[in-house]
């Protein structure tokens, strides 16, 4: 469904970097001046995922400073949880007192609760909102490799990655194992629909697991090779697939990182190729660009994640960096807007130099309607446009690229 695919693209700005300079690689690289700096200048040791708040903080598990950061909206970075060294756990305190141990998954509500899993301490804690620190469970098994982590709302089930099975914790039935078999547990996500999603890596397949531990395969096609854009998601080859992330209309992202590639597949399971990255390296490439344009923008991709507004979050390599595709936002009556005569509306924006716009409309932010277009000019700046028809009826407007 290439209109689709179309859709997604022309519903997203362009590539950004979050934090990260991409120089430290494996190593505890933390330094005291990194604590409240721009995000953007700060080392990352080895980060294994972000994610996401309402109120748009990103929070990142940063493995090998043993420690969660998070990026507030003005971009500044502090520690969020741990001590930046892997002493013997403490089971209780607030968060930036209490020792981390290699932490590589993550998962954060939407109000701002904190779930951590603390792969060497063999444990999942949670922050509140309030910065205390607690210990959810603990899995005397161990995690594996670890990675993945999904916690529902009312916090009655956690699904997590150890090593080649997933396992379910209760706080009535303690821990037990959902699927088993698997070559390397990559990372897992619910879909829309209820149903636990996992990616094994070293089988290079998404699947989706019912119930009884039955997998089905709903991408890769299990080969290490190239992947192939336009065929169906269980055709295509998504080497060392890792990371995952669904839509609300049941459409998803994978990340492959050998294949460098981050992939969407559409709500009819035809996959395309969404950003272009290289399976090796340092590259950091691509800001201020539309992800379709040429050439390869990350490496290493190991983690891709929607925030609650829908921004794309891709975590890169060891060296460490974290970036963004924003969502554009839509244009709502009475913001950025201006009357004209005879009942019409205009609307006023900052344009970003080069860029051209479609302005589409809706009556209730659902189902959009191509109205017209406005090509870039070099220089960006303002720029306005007015709809040739009365707008009543009308309620919501929005500039896509």
């Amino acid at each position: 469904n290439d209109e689709e695919f179309q859709r997604l693209l022309r519903g997203y700005g362009p590539l950004s970097t979050i934090a990260g300079t991409g120089v430290s690689e494996d190593q505890n690289d933390w330094r005291p001046e990194f604590e409240g700096a721009l995000a953007t200048t700060v080392e990352l040791s080895n980060p294994h995922m972000s994610m996401a708040d309402a109120a748009g903080n990103i929070f990142i598990a940063d493995k090998e400073s043993h420690s969660i950061l998070r990026v507030d909206p003005d971009g500044i970075l502090t520690t969020f949880a741990g001590t930046h060294r892997a002493d013997p756990s403490i089971e209780e305190g607030p968060a930036t007192g209490v020792p981390l141990d290699s932490p590589n998954g993550l998962y954060v509500s939407p109000g701002g609760t904190v779930y951590i899993l603390d792969l060497l301490n063999r444990r999942v804690c949670k922050v509140a909102r309030d910065g205390f620190l607690t210990t959810v469970f603990r899995d005397p098994a161990g995690f594996g490799a670890g990675r993945g982590l999904w916690v529902s709302h009312e916090e009655d089930r956690i699904f997590y990655c150890a090593a080649g099975s997933v396992r379910i914790w209760t706080p009535s039935g303690g821990i037990e194992t959902i699927t088993s078999g698997l070559t390397d547990s990559g990372n897992l996500t619910v879909d829309p629909f209820g149903n636990l999603v996992v990616t094994d890596r070293g089988a290079h397949q998404v699947y989706r697991v019912a119930a009884g531990g039955e997998r089905t395969v709903i991408a890769g096609s299990g080969d290490a090779g190239e992947g192939s854009s336009g065929v169906p998601a269980t055709q295509c080859a998504l080497e060392e697939v890792r990371g995952v992330a669904f839509f609300p209309n049941g459409a998803y992202l994978v990340a492959s990182m050998k294949g460098g590639d981050i992939w969407y597949v559409d709500t009819e399971g035809i996959i395309h190729l969404f950003l272009v990255g290289s399976g090796s390296g340092n590259i950091h490439a691509g800001d201020g660009e539309p992800v379709n344009t040429p050439g390869n923008k990350i490496s290493e991709p190991r983690a891709v994640t929607l925030t609650p507004y829908g921004d794309i979050l891709i975590t890169c390599n060891d060296t460490g960096f974290v970036r963004m595709v924003r969502k554009l936002r839509p244009l709502q009556l009475g913001q950025q807007m201006f009357p004209v005569p005879q009942g019409r509306v205009g609307l006023r924006w900052l344009a970003e130099p080069g860029q051209a716009y479609r302005i589409e409309s809706s009556a209730t932010g659902v189902g959009w309607n191509f109205l017209g277009s406005v090509p870039g000019t070099p220089s960006g700046g303002r720029r306005e446009w007015i709809d040739p028809r009365p707008a009543s009826g009308i309620r919501f407007y929005r500039l896509t690229q």
